[in-house]
């Protein structure tokens, strides 16, 4: 009795062991342990993120090696198709013509006081008011020219509205309509005039319309922080009418030749991070966060966490990390 009692310690351990082989074949993430002098952080970096599957369960996976796409950089903005001109820069433009010509009339009132002098019997007292005047028309001018730049206006063609005394919408190109949308905060720093764009209005869901941004305004709206920007559309049919609802899309550069991922290949995890699974023979596999860009087409910008020809999940990523998390069976 006394012997058998010592032999049964070992066989009761010999078929732990086998139990805990077993259930590791299937979810070594789930059953590792610290062992001592091993930090619990360096565990879950490394055995806590790894999967061994069994044929059954690859088949339900599809495995695929990634590869590069060429994103196009382009930003959306919500806006409205316009009037054929913005009324508040016609105001601001209409505020500067007066105030510029009410600088050359004061100038010329100063000349005329000073050439008299006080001989002739212009007293000191007119004179100081002719300077202020002048002064306060310069002012006047300054404030109004700031207004009309902030609302996109170069200063090649504020000048060329001073010197001529004209409104800029009065230099050509007066044909098409205007598309008017504000532009996310983070975007603002990628568009410029000239860029390309398309709009969509809600009554032609099926069809664009093609354009160039024709004014970016100087300005952010600190309520929305929003950048206006207005654009000269194509509408040789005479469709678009102020006051649709329309979406903007800027072509902000060249596109952008980048490792790629279909948006089915990232599992967005419990915190809001984005990770993916990867294997090296098919048999193993590991999680790995990601950090993403652009997205387009069905398929997200890898900026970070992959590489090149690296065989990747593309369908059962959900799959696996519910396994991950899924209990350890008895």
């Amino acid at each position: 009795m006394m012997k058998a009692r010592w032999r049964s310690p070992p066989i009761t351990a010999a078929f732990a062991a086998a139990a805990v082989l077993t259930c590791g074949c299937q979810r070594n993430a789930a059953l590792s342990r610290v062992e001592p002098g091993t930090s619990e952080s360096s565990t879950s970096a490394n055995a806590a993120k790894t999967l061994e599957l069994s044929e059954e369960q690859r088949s339900t996976l599809k495995i695929e090696p990634v590869g590069t796409y060429s994103f196009v950089v382009e930003c959306e903005a919500v806006g409205t198709i316009s009037f054929d001109e913005d009324p508040v820069v016609i105001q601001a433009e209409a505020t500067l013509l007066s105030a510029a010509a009410s600088l050359e009339m004061s100038r010329k009132e100063l000349v005329r006081v000073q050439s008299l002098g006080e001989l002739n019997g212009i007293a000191p007292k007119e004179l100081e008011g002719a300077i202020a005047a002048r002064r306060t028309a310069a002012a006047a001018v300054k404030a109004a020219r700031d207004a009309v730049r902030a609302l996109g206006k170069t200063d090649a063609q504020i000048d060329r509205m001073v010197a001529t005394g004209q409104f800029s919408s009065t230099e050509g190109d007066v044909a098409g309509t205007w598309a008017v949308g504000g532009l996310a905060e983070s975007d603002s720093p990628r568009v410029r005039v000239g860029q390309s764009i398309r709009v969509k209005v809600t009554a032609y869901p099926d069809r664009w319309y093609s354009g160039r941004v024709a004014r970016v305004y100087a300005t952010i709206d600190p309520n929305t922080h929003r950048l206006t920007v207005r654009a000269r559309v194509a509408d040789p049919k005479r469709e678009l009418r102020p006051g649709m609802l329309a979406t903007i899309v800027i072509r902000a550069s060249d596109p952008v030749e980048s490792i790629a991922l279909p948006t089915s290949a990232v599992v967005r995890e419990g915190d809001g991070s984005m990770i993916i699974w990867v294997t090296s023979d098919r048999r193993h596999f590991t999680e790995r966060p990601l950090t993403l860009g652009l997205q387009g087409e069905g398929r997200y910008q890898v900026l970070a966490g992959l590489k090149a020809h690296e065989l990747a999940v593309t369908e059962g990523g959900v799959f696996l990390s519910n396994m991950l998390e899924a209990p350890p069976s008895d």
